[in-house]
């Protein structure tokens, strides 16, 4: 009887404290009227959505690295537009992760290309501002990401500014414009999202290299001056050879030949190596790693901008993006306890 008794006790004790921690943090929608698509806020149990908006605004003002990006000026986001996110909804969301000021304004053209594919897919589009978690404890944070990874199951990595070399334990001899506060935050985020495997991961250009540098992988910081220019990476299009996968998401789209056409917005690229998480999935003829993906088929990586490529391979493989991340995602919720 007293056995039973601390049992309950227990599980009393249990079911209370994670409900106290589940709604210690809640994700609002942040809709100021300046932005392509709602940012999301997390929101603490003791803030309204304007107090939590404020804290955001303030301790980026506080933050010289993310402010020098801004240029010293703190983005137009007036405090009104908010709501609890839908929870009835999960499936049909896509969360981009902001990375450059413009991803707040509404001539991104990028954020606009990808909103247009995800609303054809039935997907509504969802940002997330850089450094979300500003003001918040590393219990917050993890809660946060905890919190992304369940209500989220397709999480964009965009382009952007190269990654700091620190990251994959590096000196920097050809970074450009790094900002170590940003790339630290994403480092954690997608290795949390990929750990928890409950979503698709999706990286494009900077947000492929990010990701393999979270996975453990280098990069290469300067193509032309360590790989040469036989092929134009910095701004061109040119041919890549698709390569089979175990989940072929990118294969299935190649032509007869096993190559496609695609545009490059790029200096550095990932240094592939087999043993880890990924496959290779496409390389260009002077061997750089144009594609990967996730052996689990839970994410692919692109060094070049299917969003950008404004033709019907580049639209087909955004639209494979969604079908596959429908093929894995989970559909019901895994038990708790097993007796």
């Amino acid at each position: 009887m007293r056995t039973s008794l601390w049992a309950l006790l227990f599980l009393l004790f249990f079911f209370t404290t994670t409900t106290w921690a589940a709604e210690s943090l809640r994700l609002y929608e942040w809709s100021p009227g300046t932005t392509l698509a709602p940012l999301i806020l997390p929101v603490r149990a003791s803030e309204t959505p304007e107090v939590a908006a404020q804290r955001y605004l303030k301790e980026l003002s506080k933050n010289p690295e993310l402010m020098e990006l801004f240029e010293g000026r703190l983005p137009d986001l007036p405090l009104r537009g908010f709501k609890p996110l839908n929870e009835n909804s999960r499936e049909a969301r896509a969360l981009m992760i902001s990375n450059l000021p413009k991803d707040y304004a509404k001539n991104s053209q990028r954020v606009i290309n990808f909103k247009k594919i995800f609303a054809q897919a039935r997907h509504s589009s969802y940002i997330l501002p850089m450094n979300t978690n500003l003001g918040l404890s590393q219990g917050e944070t993890r809660e946060l990401f905890q919190q992304i990874s369940e209500k989220f199951p397709l999480m964009v990595a965009l382009g952007g500014d190269d990654v700091d070399p620190r990251l994959y334990k590096q000196e920097n001899f050809h970074s450009r414009n790094t900002i170590p506060a940003r790339d630290q935050f994403e480092v954690e985020l997608i290795k949390s999202y990929v750990a928890q495997e409950k979503g698709f991961l999706f990286g494009v250009c900077r947000g492929s290299q990010i990701s393999s540098v979270a996975l453990g992988y280098k990069l290469i910081q300067d193509v032309p001056f360590h790989i040469g220019n036989d092929v134009s990476h910095s701004n061109d299009w040119h041919d890549i050879e698709v390569k089979d996968t175990k989940n072929n998401i990118l294969k299935s789209l190649a032509n007869a030949s096993g190559k496609m056409h695609v545009n490059s917005l790029h200096h550095q690229s990932v240094i592939f190596k087999e043993g880890g998480m990924l496959q290779i999935a496409a390389r260009s003829h002077d061997g750089v790693t144009e594609a990967t993906e996730f052996k689990n088929g839970r994410g692919l990586l692109l060094q070049f901008h299917p969003e950008l490529m404004n033709n019907e391979l580049g639209s087909k493989i955004l639209w494979n993006v969604v079908v596959q991340k429908n093929r894995v995602m989970p559909r019901s919720c895994s038990k708790i306890f097993s007796f």
